[in-house]
């Protein structure tokens, strides 16, 4: 199997280009600027932060929807979602 440090990682907005001399991956936006390189572990620690906040996020939203269900069996009419 290669070596996945070797490859461009393509997500979409930028992509990480690797740089075999420097041991570092070079983000790069989709309109070409470039971005704060970094190496294979800063870029995995980057993700397992993206992921951790997506989990936040994503907990918060159900929350705000199992209020909205219990509201609306209320039916009091001034009550405010404190998860939106």
């Amino acid at each position: 199997m290669p070596d996945p440090r070797s490859q461009r990682i393509d997500v979409g907005p930028f992509q990480l280009d690797p740089d075999a001399e420097l041991q570092a991956w070079q983000a790069v936006a989709s309109d070409g600027t470039s971005l704060p390189a970094g190496s294979w572990s800063d870029w995995v620690a980057l993700a397992q932060r993206v992921l951790q906040i997506d989990t936040i996020w994503r907990e918060r939203e159900a929350r705000g929807d199992a209020w909205d269900e219990g509201h609306a069996a209320s039916g009091s009419v001034d009550a405010v979602n404190p998860y939106r």
